[in-house]
Order: C-alpha cells, then sequence, then structure tokens
C-alpha cells in the first residue's frame, strides 16, 4: 500500500473539476490538446515506449500545471509553434523577460522544459505534429541546494532528537530510501529482528527491494515494540511536513539557522529535511559498498548519474595507475628487477671512492 502523503490524488482530482472544462489564458483548441493529452497520460495510453504505464497523480499535476505555462506564453496556437518559438520563450524565461507568480525567476526551468517534452512528444507520436522541435533544447537543471552533515555531526544531531524522530532519522539514513516509500512502510515489511526491510514493488518509485539495516535496528526494535504496533500500522506516524518542521528547527538551532552547511551543497543547516537525509546517506554508503551495483540496488537507482555526482561531491577521483596495470607475475619480475637495480647502485656507490682514486692516481694527482 502506498500512502499519499503529499494528497497528489486530492489535488489532481481538484484540478480536473476546476479546469477540465476551461482554463483562463489557453486557447480553447489548446486546452483540448492538453485535457486528451493528461487523459491519455492517466490512462497510460500513446505512452513512449521504454516508460509504459499510467502516470501517477503528482506526475499529472506537473504536466498540467508545466504545459499550462507554456499554453499561456506562446504568441500562436500550440500545433503552429516552432523551433524558433520555444527557444526564443526559454530565452526570455532565462533572461528574467518572464517570472513566476511571485514575480521571482525561474531557477529550474528544465523541468518545465522535460514536461514539455513530454507533451510534444506525444503529440509527435500521435501524428498531430511533424516536426520534433525539442529535440536542440536542453531539459537539464542544476542539483538543488542541499544540506550536508559529515558522520559525526549526523550522530550528534539525531541522537538528540525526541525518540520518535530519532528513530525515523537513523532509519532513513541506514536505509537510504525515498521519503515517499519510507512513508508507505509498514511493520509487516520488517523480519522479525529488524535487520532487513522490503521496500515493496507498489511502494517504490523505479523497483522493489530488500535492504540489510546496519545501523537502525536495535532503534525500530525497541520504538515498535513500545508503541505495540501490529503488522498493518505504518512506521511514520507524523506528518511529514511536522517532522520537517522539526528536523529543520533542531538542525538550525545546533550548526547555525543561516550557516551554509557546505559550499558544494550549497544548503542552509536550517534547511534540513528528510530529503537531506537520503543525500547524506548516499555519501555514508559510497564509501562502504565494495560495487556501484549494490549502491544503485539500496537507493533504488536505475542509473550511475548520482554516484557521479556523490563521487565528485566527497572529492573522489580515479587513482588508477600504469602500475596496477601490470599481471602479478609482471609485477613480481619487475619487483625483482628492482631489487637487482638497488643492488648494482649499491655496489657502484662502494666502489665510487676506489675508483675516484684510481683515476686520480693515473692523472698525477696523487704522486708516487
Amino acid at each position: 500500500m502506498k500512502r499519499d502523503a503529499y494528497q497528489f490524488e486530492k489535488n489532481w482530482s481538484s484540478w480536473k473539476d476546476k479546469y477540465f472544462k476551461k482554463i483562463k489564458g489557453v486557447r480553447r483548441e489548446d486546452h483540448k490538446i492538453l485535457i486528451d493529452f493528461l487523459k491519455d497520460m492517466e490512462l497510460g495510453i500513446n505512452t513512449p515506449v521504454g516508460k509504459k504505464g499510467k502516470r501517477g497523480s503528482g506526475t499529472l499535476l506537473n504536466l498540467a500545471s508545466h504545459n499550462v505555462f507554456f499554453l499561456t506564453n506562446f504568441k500562436k496556437p500550440l500545433l503552429n509553434i516552432t523551433k524558433k518559438d520555444l527557444h526564443k520563450l526559454e530565452k526570455d524565461v532565462n533572461d528574467g523577460k518572464i517570472l513566476k507568480r511571485n514575480e521571482q525567476k525561474f531557477s529550474a526551468f528544465g523541468n518545465y522544459i522535460k514536461d514539455f517534452k513530454v507533451l510534444w512528444n506525444w503529440l509527435y507520436r500521435t501524428k498531430q505534429v511533424k516536426e520534433n522541435i525539442t529535440e536542440d533544447i536542453s531539459s537539464k537543471t542544476e542539483k538543488p541546494a542541499w544540506v550536508y552533515l559529515n558522520e559525526e555531526e549526523i550522530r550528534n544531531f539525531f541522537n538528540k532528537l525526541l525518540f520518535y524522530y530519532r528513530v525515523i532519522a537513523w532509519f532513513m539514513y541506514d536505509s537510504g530510501m525515498r521519503v515517499t516509500e519510507a512513508n508507505s512502510i509498514q511493520i509487516k515489511h520488517f523480519n522479525k529482528d529488524f535487520t532487513q526491510v522490503i521496500i515493496p514493488e507498489e511502494a517504490s518509485k523505479t523497483f522493489g527491494r530488500t535492504i540489510n539495516l546496519k545501523l537502525s535496528s536495535s532503534l525500530l526494535k525497541q520504538y515498535i515494540q513500545e508503541s505495540k504496533f501490529t503488522g498493518e500500522d505504518f512506521l511514520f506516524q507524523k506528518d511529514l511536513f511536522a517532522t520537517n518542521k522539526y528536523l529543520k528547527e533542531n538542525c538550525g538551532r545546533m550548526f547555525g539557522k543561516d550557516k551554509v552547511s557546505n559550499p558544494k551543497a550549497k544548503g542552509k543547516y536550517g534547511e534540513f529535511t528528510l530529503y537531506d537525509i537520503r543525500h547524506n546517506s548516499s555519501c555514508f554508503w559510497l564509501n562502504r559498498y565494495p560495487t556501484h551495483k549494490g549502491l544503485m540496488y539500496r537507493f533504488g537507482w536505475k542509473n550511475s548519474n548520482k554516484i557521479e555526482y556523490y563521487s565528485e561531491f566527497l572529492g573522489q577521483r580515479d587513482e588508477l595507475t600504469d602500475e596496477d596495470m601490470i599481471s602479478g607475475e609482471d609485477r613480481n619480475k619487475l619487483y625483482k628487477l628492482e631489487k637487482d637495480v638497488q643492488e648494482i647502485k649499491r655496489v657502484i656507490t662502494k666502489l665510487f671512492p676506489k675508483v675516484k682514486k684510481i683515476n686520480e692516481f693515473f692523472s698525477g694527482k696523487i704522486k708516487h
């Protein structure tokens, strides 16, 4: 069972009730296209080859709101839009000519581009357009700021939290799972001694998995026994917003609310949330897994770009040298050769004074 912690389903239902008939500022023909597109995405129809299946409520809300932005800012109907029109709009956003509702510049417009690409590719698959105008535009965004704590800071911070929050924090740090995944964990997903937890397929963003717990088992056991939970009870008993508020306040109080935690992470201590625990967990486990394959499984990653990010963040680099490429047999031969060279150098150093005297004798510098 997956819990809807952020009420995406309720908000998506409200959005449909409010906007499926009309959206202010959107042309009638464009509105019909948008609604047809959203209906297909909701049902899982006309989806990309590699991403089949119906879209969740949170994804649908983003697809709706982000594409409404484009439809209200394009100067012509959607089906008449050219590549130049799209890039011109992006430039206006980046130059600050088009601002958000709060009059601030867009900080992650790539997310809007990404969702417009989904719409345009749907138009292409349904043969409503013939040209892919999104092929040259990038949806890349900078990684959002997050709060970094080293292992000692994590230990000091977590152990001073109230018991419930301490359990949740250590469990999140130990498991490395996503917030939405952790929020859906029930007591029945743990084994008897709480050294293992199952993330069910339906609760996972990517794929279900079984994780060995190494840091939080004793805390979990104490918490669950004292709370007298049964198998159907959820581990998370408090609202996520309330939990994040508590973490922000306590982290800010301990380390300095407005102090930047790390120049690379950029996040301020007073902004620490459950999401930051996953970031810090990634740093913790990166150095402890013998292979990247195991790390990717634990965190539910399908590609290695996250590993590349955290490796760079921690200052890791490729330290492979030419010597590492030498086989064991050749390395033994090379070692023996080096020993022979060292012995020759030792003998030469010992003979050098004698050779010098012989040269001086024959040159007449030393008299008979």
